[in-house]
């Protein structure tokens, strides 16, 4: 028989549902606050790794489990199964209850083990927190287990009723009473803070070690979470922080571009990742993983550079050069730069323009490549006389005028290089000859352009295009 009180039970667990969906979708940060403290808590481990596997399940909106639950119970209490329509009730009121029946009892857990560990789960209880919203759940779930009831079956005894009541008070009271450590905030300045820092210095290994090198972290940079959430509390930050991680995991672009919206906090972004490798093991593990992948496709990219320079066409000089060095540069702005010193300021790079392969000034030498963000391959000779002009095989051969002020031109981006300038400082020569260009604009196009520079004692200062 189907009761009206039934249909009235069900209908309140709905709207409570649909009421706490709506608070929690438009609410500021939408994130529950729940954190460890340092303390060995077996439960609360436990409850981080459970949580992370299970987190599928608390994607399915709540309002959608009433609903299902309410239609496949209507539909066998009018077919004449009621008992099966409570073991649906059952089910509805679990899949509503199950974070919080989980979180109850890994703090039992804890709290039987080490007193402190009431610190690390207070904040999941803190009466103007998460648990008014826990409460409405369990709320909903009894509702909907009073409602699918069959007449006439057994009740447990007030005792029981009452008992199970007392421990969920008293398990509630006892993790209120660790808030009251819960308000220390730890600022930059502290002593604790000087080994902590965004993507360098110190690893932090211990739990807490991990939420010190965070909090410190995240106050000393202040552009990693907006001001609002920056001010909290340690352990509020602490709480934030795992919250964020485990949305860093889950990566899903839409849930990412609603928490911004709502909260100003970019989790994709490489300050707050940093942050968050510092807090949690598993984001840490993620972007170790990433970046030595990306660094092995980075030695795989280079390799192939040097391959390809050391494989080119045979070099035969005409006369033997003083020195000479082949390796691959890599061209950042459309120009490989060869320095003195290192106050480079461009004034070479202005004057290659005029040419349109290479200038100088004094202590600086710059040579046009054919892209930027490519590896080319330079070839540097050093002669104590004029060596013969090279035009066949080339494109475009230029020659200019140098000054040398310390007779040491030896950066150019590669250490392998030697020093070209066998006369020490004074006046040189420094031809250059360029092919490949085209085929530096392919799209496999890394290395494929070729520079011969040679260097040789000169007085002149003026410029002769060789080859045009």
């Amino acid at each position: 028989m189907l009761r009206r009180s039934s249909i009235v039970l069900w209908a309140v667990a709905l709207a409570l549902v649909v009421v706490l969906f709506a608070a929690a979708f438009l609410a500021e940060s939408g994130l529950v606050i729940v954190s460890g403290w340092g303390v060995a808590c077996p439960g609360f481990d436990l409850y981080d790794e459970v949580g992370m596997v299970l987190q599928p399940l608390a994607m399915v909106p709540q309002p959608v489990i009433v609903l299902v639950g309410f239609g496949l119970w209507l539909l066998l209490v009018r077919t004449g199964s009621p008992r099966w329509g409570r073991a649906v009730g059952w089910l509805t009121g679990l899949g509503l209850t199950w974070g919080s029946l989980m979180t109850l009892g890994f703090a039992a857990v804890d709290l039987a083990v080490e007193a402190e560990c009431a610190r690390s789960w207070a904040p999941f209880f803190a009466l103007d927190g998460f648990a008014l919203w826990n409460a409405c759940d369990v709320l909903a779930g009894v509702l909907i287990l009073v409602a699918v009831r069959v007449p006439g079956t057994r009740r447990r005894g007030w005792i029981s009723r009452t008992a199970a009541a007392a421990v969920a008070v008293l398990l509630l009271l006892s993790l209120q009473t660790g808030d009251a450590a819960l308000g220390k905030a730890t600022w930059p300045g502290d002593e604790s803070c000087d080994r902590w820092h965004l993507g360098y210095g110190s690893r932090p290994v211990s739990r807490a070690d991990r939420e010190q090198a965070f909090v410190c972290v995240v106050r000393r940079e202040t552009y990693v979470l907006p001001r609002a959430l920056g001010d909290r509390t340690d352990s509020e930050l602490v709480a934030l922080g795992r919250n964020l991680c485990r949305a860093s995991m889950r990566a899903d672009p839409g849930e990412i571009e609603r928490l911004r919206a709502r909260t100003g906090v970019d989790v994709a972004g490489v300050g707050t990742t940093q942050a968050l490798a510092l807090l949690c093991p598993e984001v840490d593990a993620r972007e170790q993983a990433e970046r030595q992948r990306q660094d092995a496709e980075n030695d795989a990219f280079n390799a192939t550079a040097k391959e390809r320079c050391a494989t080119g066409p045979p070099r035969r000089p005409r006369i033997r050069p003083a020195v000479r060095g082949t390796a691959p540069v890599w061209s950042d702005f459309g120009a490989v730069t060869a320095v003195e010193n290192e106050d480079w300021n461009g004034a070479s790079l202005d004057k290659a323009f005029g040419n349109d392969l290479v200038g100088a000034v004094d202590g600086e030498v710059s040579v046009l490549t054919a892209d930027e963000a490519m590896h080319v391959c330079v070839t540097v000779e050093g002669y104590g006389r004029r060596p013969p002009v090279e035009r066949a095989g080339w494109e475009k051969v230029v020659e200019i005028g140098y000054t040398s002020p310390t007779g040491e031109l030896s950066t150019w981006e590669d250490e392998t290089f030697p020093d070209p300038l066998v006369k020490g400082p004074g006046r040189y020569r420094i031809r250059v000859h360029v092919r490949g260009s085209a085929a530096a604009l392919e799209e496999d196009g890394d290395a494929r352009q070729r520079f011969l520079v040679m260097v040789y004692p000169g007085e002149s200062r003026g410029t002769v295009v060789l080859k045009k």
